[in-house]
């Protein structure tokens, strides 16, 4: 792997999360060792100096630098600034249940409430419409649509292929990581594969998308972050922004706009079945 080097593509704004999923595949393997840390044990790495930050990751000072570098922070201050703001608003704002002071039943619902209209309303700004539409194009031309997802996510996907079904086509969504690889490996041209992933860097979808794209289906994804592995392998990247950051993966804000954006397609595709029920 080339040297990364850093295009300044980052907004001050960016989360420092959001920083580490984009920058993911650019990343050496002691850059995964220090990003796995910051992603898993963010309040430890938020206090930790360059030399104990080296030494939970198994990695030389120089490396905990270089990493910083890359995600264009000025210095290792910076880095543990932006992860301590971003553990702050995802405490009080991804995840409205964590709060310093007892919230009330009232409070707790028009947080959640007010959460999830600000996904939804970020969606009409942030969504790309063209990427949007050729999504609806593949999945209407397709003769077979795969969905492939983890965590939380794996309701999204089989509720979209339950509808799906509905309408017409033949959909299918495994739950288990295994099934979804032997399910894959089926996949043959001129069906889609769609995998949801809010990193973009979930193990079990990226090596499902990999073998489909293999086999000749149009990859479709459904993430929250650019620049991962599971958009390097799309053929069409559907980008969902979720107030709160990574630490509000499987919140409502974030499962609303995933929900949202699959009832989108499956408005604009033609039913090929009429079907009556509830």
């Amino acid at each position: 792997m080339g040297r990364f080097q850093s295009s300044n593509k980052f907004s001050p704004e960016l989360s420092c999360t959001a920083r580490i999923f984009t920058l993911t595949p650019h990343f050496t393997q002691a850059d995964h060792a220090i990003a796995d840390l910051a992603i898993n044990h963010p309040q430890l790495v938020a206090t930790c100096s360059a030399r104990e930050l080296g030494r939970h990751s198994n990695v030389s000072e120089a490396s905990v630098i270089r990493f910083v570098q890359k995600l264009e922070y000025e210095s290792l201050k910076d880095f543990r600034e932006a992860l301590k703001k971003e553990l702050v608003n995802s405490q009080t704002a991804g995840n409205p249940m964590i709060s310093n002071q007892p919230n009330s039943p009232v409070e707790a619902l028009s947080q959640v409430v007010a959460l999830c209209s600000q996904a939804l309303q970020m969606l009409t700004t942030s969504i790309d419409i063209d990427e949007l539409g050729r999504a609806a194009k593949a999945l209407e031309n397709s003769s077979c649509i795969h969905f492939f997802a983890a965590g939380g996510s794996i309701r999204v996907a089989q509720h979209a292929a339950f509808k799906l079904l509905r309408l017409g086509y033949p959909s299918f969504a495994q739950s288990e990581p295994f099934s979804q690889i032997a399910q894959a490996s089926t996949v043959q041209s001129g069906s889609v594969a769609f995998g949801i992933s809010f990193t973009g860097s979930t193990k079990s979808v990226v090596d499902a998308l990999a073998v489909a794209k293999e086999n000749g289906a149009t990859v479709i994804c459904l993430t929250n972050f650019a620049g991962t592995q599971v958009t390097e392998l799309s053929d069409i990247c559907l980008i969902t922004p979720s107030p709160g950051g990574i630490l509000a993966a499987n919140s409502a804000q974030t499962r609303v706009a995933q929900f949202a954006i699959l009832d989108v397609l499956l408005n604009l595709i033609t039913p090929r079945c009429e079907y009556s029920g509830q």
